[in-house]
């Protein structure tokens, strides 16, 4: 029998079962003991009910202590979890979910209104639970499970079975479902309790939504013993309190929140002291953003890099951070997303033929380990096209240096190709960071009757600030050349984004290409 995620978190409330595990903006509050019991009678009524190891189930609701107390339930059960994000629209919820075979939805009394839409529309739903309240026919997580022992219950899955059934960011169409065993979570745990090292029970305050990254960040602080501070909204104000208020120790934020905070006017003025990790992840992290973010938080900036189908697979810590800042000789690590993690077996850099490459040649990163996806749902030419060798493919471009560092040049779907010139979009987007006058960007090829496609970038300005499209395009040719520079510069109140922070290129492409036949 391997080890599971809740096999991590029952161990962490056996030690402190008194110890404070969730609050939330709502003022709910459980220890780890209250936590544990709800979740076993939880499971151990969906059991009686007849879900069985493998069904899928989801958790559509903010932030809250029982979304959380939902996820965990679900895995007592055997249930595979399908992750969707409230911030979707409801029709691509709707289609991952009836795709994925969905058959338990806990659902917050928030989004009610959405609930006779979910139930129409997924054809083998049985079961539909509201997680905070009893409302209109639905029972609450705790009348569900009220007539149910506490006892514990813990079911495991034979290997290659499914525990996790992921949907990708779907920043390119409609997402692709991921399959991958109860190792995916586990690995994932063991990745962050080897890598952060805490002197006492970590504070995780949870701001991006639980249904993604934020979520396995979470769940890791639970096992380390800690407690999640969950917020329902992304309020910036409100987060800068909480780090205060609850003396945050572990914060996981999307760059583009990062840099938002960076420009706030309270920052200034709040006390980061309890900060031992702030963690970027789930897109790249501009290098005069970091810098700027170490000098505004402290030395406690770190990255990581991974992806639905893998998992965190790199990780650049603090120490690491700081050193790159205070040399010369390696400041260049900034760049990098940092070195394999120690649940990745091997990591590599190969060509189109699948070759591998030598240490700072370009290439697709490729990775191996326990934590890679097993496949992609019902699309085995999808999930040919991932695995090859033992390998799985990433999808992005980079290099990884003599000393082991990772570096993410782009996706492969992002690469412009201008005058038979390969630009990558990353590459500029971290020179315009370098600029005051910009809070976010994204460089994205439009249609050019010469060149083909022409280099534009689309600029999100810092508030109060101001820059020229030809001091924009200065700066990038003295740093990078004339023909990676944008050749047209456009500015935008908010760039599109994902529910999870992403910036979503493919529409910002969409009013420059709509009147393409192909969009090369």
């Amino acid at each position: 029998m391997g080890l599971n995620y809740i096999d991590l978190f029952d161990r962490a409330a056996q030690n402190a079962p008194d110890r404070l595990a969730l609050i939330d903006d709502q003022g709910h509050e459980y220890t780890f003991d209250a936590m544990r019991r709800l979740s076993n009678r939880v499971a151990r009524q969906l059991v009686e009910d007849g879900f069985q190891p493998q069904t899928r189930f989801s958790v559509l609701s903010p932030n809250s202590s029982e979304a959380l107390l939902s996820l965990h339930a679900g895995q007592r059960a055997g249930g595979a979890w399908c992750n969707v994000n409230l911030r979707s629209p409801v029709e691509t919820n709707i289609d991952i979910l009836n795709r994925g075979n969905c058959e338990l939805l806990f659902f917050h009394s928030s989004v009610r209104e959405q609930i006779a839409a979910f139930e129409a529309g997924i054809e083998g739903l049985r079961r539909v639970i509201c997680v905070d309240q009893d409302i209109d026919g639905y029972a609450s997580l705790a009348s569900y499970g009220d007539g149910a022992d506490d006892a514990p219950l813990n079911v495991h899955l034979a290997h290659g079975e499914i525990g996790f059934q992921g949907s990708t960011g779907g920043t390119t169409g409609a997402p692709k479902l991921t399959q991958s065993g109860e190792e995916f979570m586990s690995m994932n745990m063991l990745n962050f309790m080897t890598l952060l090292k805490f002197e006492e029970p970590p504070v995780n305050l949870a701001v991006a939504p639980i249904t993604h990254a934020a979520g396995i960040f979470a769940m890791a602080a639970l096992v380390m013993g800690g407690t999640v501070v969950l917020m329902g909204h992304p309020d910036q104000d409100e987060l800068l309190e909480n780090i205060e208020k609850y003396r945050v120790s572990l914060l996981f934020l999307p760059p583009t929140l990062i840099y938002m905070l960076l420009n706030h006017p309270k920052v200034q003025d709040t006390d980061f002291s309890s900060l031992e990790y702030l963690i970027a992840a789930a897109a790249p992290f501009a290098v005069e953003k970091i810098a700027q973010a170490v000098k505004t938080f402290g030395p406690v900036v770190c990255n990581a890099y991974g992806q639905t189908e893998c998992g965190i697979v790199t990780y650049l810590s603090p120490a690491e951070v700081v050193e790159a800042l205070n040399s010369n000789e390696h400041y260049h690590r900034l760049k990098s997303v940092g070195r394999m993690c120690p649940i990745v077996s091997d990591m590599a850099i190969i060509n189109d033929d699948g070759d591998l490459l030598a240490p700072g040649e370009t290439g697709e990163i490729v990775m191996k380990g326990p934590s890679a996806m097993l496949r992609y749902k019902d699309d085995p030419e999808a999930t040919a096209s991932v695995q090859t060798n033992g390998w799985h493919l990433t999808g992005d471009i980079g290099y990884i240096d003599e000393d082991g560092y990772v570096y993410v040049s782009d996706r492969k779907r992002d690469l412009i190709i201008s005058g038979g010139f390969n630009v990558f979009p990353l590459e500029i987007e971290q020179v315009l960071a370098e600029l005051p006058a910009v809070q976010d960007s994204a460089v994205i090829g439009v249609p050019d009757e010469k060149w083909g496609e022409a280099v534009k970038a689309v600029i999100e300005l810092a508030p109060g600030q101001t820059i020229t499209e030809q001091e924009v395009i200065s700066k990038c040719k003295a740093s990078l050349g004339s023909v990676r520079a944008p050749k047209s510069v456009d500015f935008i109140d908010e760039l599109p984004r994902s529910p999870v922070g992403k910036v979503l290129k493919r529409e910002l492409r969409k009013q420059y290409w709509n009147t393409r036949e192909t969009q090369i």
